[in-house]
């Protein structure tokens, strides 16, 4: 579906040559296909994908001007395709190059109007005249001010219109090239001097890059494009906000590299500590001798005499069926025992320390070697609060192998 249509009084061949000029003058690339038409773009596609519709003038659009033979002479006609916009931009997207095809077609219209070669009414603008300037009526509709066109443009004679001389556009012979000639840009209105307004987008890029980092790179590229296309200021700001972006996501992702790495040491020490889960205690001191259950060779029932050999102890509470004979595998080995003083209940951190000093001050007597030069560790048996009213006072040093999870044989004066 035509977008907009222009009607010109010249042969087809001359209406693409004219029309493809106009074009060029607004800074669009016209390139003609085999079938006559003109494929016509400008933008950045880059910056379209990352910015989307947002890119501004810098969004990427593509249209296609197909001619036609009819009374007056050639029938043009503008068309995009939405579906186009809409994935480069979303639905806005879509409708901005619905824009910029309608108003490419007015300005078009307007210059060739100007040349004599335009027949019926100018296209309908989308864009308000601005204050202060005289709008040209041509064919009852209003047109924004255009440069003269140069000596040599289709319709216009070559002596000019007394205007100051531009450069005018000339195809490449038949020796550079095959087909029809493809258009540039034109110079007119491009080789303005810099703007003295400072680009948005570059503040905003500025801003987002410490806020938001992200945000902040994509928004510096956006405001480089625009900036490198409109000559306003902000190339400093944009700068700034695309390094700023990066060395905070750098950072960010090497603090969580070093979280990840600090982590998983602190579990690799954890585990290899203790690899086989022995102990396996709940918690020191939490190990009780039941109450009906003596050891073998005392009357006492909370006695764990010293060279007794226990096996693994999962749940906690040792009873005689935990007792084995130190020459078969087992987990455990007395290798001291003592009683705490009578009187109230001291408390889990009063059993706790009495329990690690006089468990230190046992192991290198039975063992040969001080605890802080041995490979081998130990854990404790003590009174609970519940264990302590009936009687309990024995602290009992239970030696292991934490390398291996079951030893043979007994630990004593092994110097290891």
């Amino acid at each position: 579906m035509a977008t907009a249509e222009l009607r010109l009084s010249v042969p087809v061949d001359s209406a693409r040559d004219a029309v493809g000029y106009a074009l060029a003058e607004q800074g669009f690339t016209a390139q003609p296909t085999a079938s006559g038409s003109l494929d016509v773009s400008r933008g950045s596609m880059g910056t379209t994908l990352v910015a989307g519709a947002f890119a501004g003038q810098d969004m990427h659009v593509r249209f296609d001007v197909h001619f036609s033979e009819i009374a007056e002479g050639t029938l043009v006609s503008f068309e995009h395709s939405t579906l186009g916009g809409f994935f480069k931009g979303g639905a806005i997207g879509a409708a901005k190059v619905g824009d910029v095809v309608r108003e490419a077609a007015h300005r078009a219209g307007a210059r060739l109007a100007q040349q004599g070669l335009l027949v019926g009414d100018v296209p309908d603008s989308l864009s308000d005249v601005g204050a202060g300037e005289q709008p040209a009526a041509t064919g009852g509709t209003w047109a924004p001010p255009v440069p003269p066109a140069p000596p040599g443009y289709p319709g216009v004679s070559s002596t000019g219109t007394g205007s100051p001389a531009a450069p005018a556009y000339s195809a490449p012979s038949g020796d550079a090239q095959t087909g029809p000639p493809a258009y540039a840009a034109s110079p007119y209105g491009t080789a303005s001097a810099a703007s003295d307004r400072t680009n948005g987008i570059s503040i905003l890029a500025i801003i987002l890059g410490f806020v938001f980092p992200l945000g902040g790179i994509i928004a510096g590229a956006v405001a480089l494009a625009q900036i490198k296309r409109t000559g306003e200021k902000g190339r400093g700001l944009a700068i700034t906000g695309i390094v700023a972006g990066a060395v905070i996501s750098v950072l960010a992702i090497l603090a969580v590299i070093g979280l990840l790495i600090f982590s998983f040491t602190v579990g690799s020490k954890a585990s290899s500590a203790d690899p086989f889960d022995v102990p396996t205690f709940p918690q020191d001191g939490g190990v009780t001798v039941g109450p009906s259950e003596a050891a073998p060779g005392d009357e006492d029932t909370f006695t764990l005499p010293v060279g007794v050999c226990l096996d693994d102890v999962p749940s906690g509470f040792i009873s005689s069926s935990n007792i084995v004979e130190c020459a078969t595998a087992h987990t455990y080995e007395v290798f001291s025992s003592f009683l705490l003083p009578e009187g109230a209940f001291p408390g889990d951190d009063a059993i706790a320390s009495a329990a690690q000093q006089g468990c230190d001050a046992a192991f290198p007597s039975f063992v040969g070697i001080p605890y802080e030069q041995s490979a081998l560790n130990y854990q404790y048996v003590a009174p609970t609060e519940d264990t302590w009213t009936d009687g309990d006072r024995e602290i009992s040093c239970l030696l292991y192998d934490p390398a291996v999870q079951e030893t043979t044989g007994s630990l004593a004066g092994s110097a290891r």
